[in-house]
C-alpha cells in the first residue's frame, strides 16, 4: 500500500504524457496504468474515463508540440514508481524521463534517490521530515517566526521533527498587564489575554492559559536567547496572576532558560527573583532592571544568577551593599542618592577599572 494516489489527476497526466512521450497507444497505457493500480492496491478508473483523460493530454501534447512551447512538467514521482513496477533498470527510467521531459531538467540524484526507495519497497512518498536533521536545522534557521510557524502546520511528522531543532528566536518581550508579547521584535497574533490562573493548577492547565506561541517557544529545549525582556504594567491583580503564570511555566521543564542578556520591570523583589532564577546561571551576562518601586535587598544579592553575572544596569534602585557589585565587569546606575561611605569605595575600586561604573543622579 502507499499514500501515492495513481488515479489523482495530476498522477494521471504525468502518467499518460510519459507513455505518450514513449509512443504507447491508449490501450497500451490503461494497461500499464491498471497494473500499477493492482500492484499498489488502488482501483483503477473506468475505461470510459481514463480515454477522455487520454486524449486530452494527446492534445496538450500535440499542440505544445505545434506552438513550439514546454509542457508545464508533471510530479514525475510517480512514473519512477511506474518505472520500478515495470522492472525497468534505473539507468533506462532516467533516460526515458529526460527523453519525456527533455526540456526540463531533471535531477539525478533526485531520481536515484526514489529509485532505490520504490526498488527496495518504501513507496510512500519523501515528505519533508524524511529530510536529514541538518538540512531541515538549516531551513528552519532561515525562516522568520511566521514562516517557521507555518512550517509546523505542514505535517503532525514535520512539527514533530521541526520541534526538536532550535526555533529562529533570539528575543523574547513579555508585557504582562497589556497581555502582549513580542518575537525578534514582531508582536505575535495569538498574544492574547493570559486569563487568571491558579497557582495549584496542573501545568497543562497553566499552558493552556498561556498565549500559545510564547509557550511551545519556551518549552523548547534548544532555546536559546540573545535577549528576554519581561514587564509588568501595575493595574489589575491579573498582571501579578500573568507573572507567576509565567515563572510557574518555565519552572516546570526542569531546565533554564538559556538567556545572554535580560531586562526586568516587575512589581516586588519576589517577582524579581522568580523571573531571574529562570535563567541559567553562567549563561546570563547582563541584567538589566528597570522599575523603582521597591528597593534591593541583600536577598538578590545571594541567587547564582546575580553572582555570575558580568554587567549590571539599575534604573531607580538603592544601590545594594557595595560589596555585592565588585564582581560586575560594569555597572550602569540611575539610582537615588547614595551613601558617601559607599562613594567612597566605588571610586577606590573604579581607579583600576577605568570604564567600570557609571552613575547617572535621579
Amino acid at each position: 500500500m502507499t499514500d501515492i494516489d495513481p488515479n489523482s489527476p495530476a498522477n494521471l497526466r504525468a502518467l499518460m504524457l510519459y507513455d505518450i512521450s514513449q509512443r504507447k497507444t491508449m490501450r497500451e497505457s490503461i494497461e500499464n496504468h491498471r497494473f500499477l493500480c493492482k500492484h499498489l492496491g488502488k482501483k483503477a478508473i473506468l475505461y470510459d474515463e481514463y480515454e477522455l483523460c487520454f486524449n486530452r493530454c494527446l492534445n496538450e501534447n500535440y499542440h505544445s508540440t505545434i506552438e513550439k512551447r514546454d509542457l508545464s512538467i508533471p510530479d514525475i514521482l510517480v512514473c519512477i514508481l511506474s518505472d520500478v513496477i515495470d522492472r525497468k533498470t534505473a539507468k533506462k527510467s532516467i533516460d526515458d524521463l529526460c527523453n519525456a521531459f527533455k526540456n526540463h531538467k531533471i535531477d539525478k540524484k533526485d531520481h536515484k534517490c526514489c529509485f532505490k526507495r520504490f526498488h527496495n519497497g518504501h513507496v510512500s512518498q519523501v515528505t519533508f521530515s524524511d529530510l536529514p536533521e541538518d538540512v531541515l536545522a538549516e531551513i528552519v534557521g532561515r525562516c522568520d517566526m511566521k514562516s517557521y510557524l507555518n512550517l509546523r502546520k505542514v505535517s503532525y511528522g514535520l512539527r514533530t521533527v521541526i520541534d526538536q531543532l532550535a526555533p529562529p528566536c533570539t528575543d523574547i518581550e513579555v508585557h504582562c498587564g497589556l497581555q502582549k508579547f513580542y518575537v525578534n521584535g514582531a508582536l505575535l497574533a495569538d498574544s492574547i489575554s493570559f486569563n487568571t490562573p491558579n497557582s495549584h493548577l496542573p501545568i497543562e492547565e497553566i499552558e493552556r492559559r498561556m498565549p500559545g506561541t510564547l509557550t511551545l517557544l519556551l518549552r523548547n529545549p534548544k532555546l536559546q536567547l540573545k535577549n528576554f525582556l519581561f514587564y509588568t504594567v501595575p493595574g489589575p491583580e491579573e498582571t501579578l496572576s500573568d507573572t507567576e503564570t509565567v515563572i510557574n511555566l518555565i519552572n516546570s521543564f526542569d531546565r533554564k532558560l538559556h538567556v545572554k542578556n535580560c531586562s526586568i520591570g516587575v512589581d516586588s523583589e519576589k517577582e524579581l527573583i522568580g523571573i531571574l532564577q529562570c535563567f541559567k546561571p553562567g549563561t546570563l551576562e547582563q541584567i538589566e532592571l528597570l522599575i523603582d518601586l521597591f528597593p534591593l535587598s541583600n536577598e538578590i544579592v545571594e541567587i547564582d544568577q546575580w553572582k555570575q553575572a558580568k554587567h549590571l544596569r539599575l534604573e531607580g534602585f538603592n544601590l545594594p551593599s557595595i560589596d555585592h557589585l565588585l564582581h560586575f565587569s560594569t555597572i550602569e546606575a540611575s539610582v537615588d542618592p547614595i551613601s558617601l561611605e559607599d562613594l567612597v569605595m566605588l571610586c577606590k575600586f573604579e581607579r583600576g577599572n577605568s570604564n567600570w561604573l557609571k552613575i547617572y543622579k535621579n
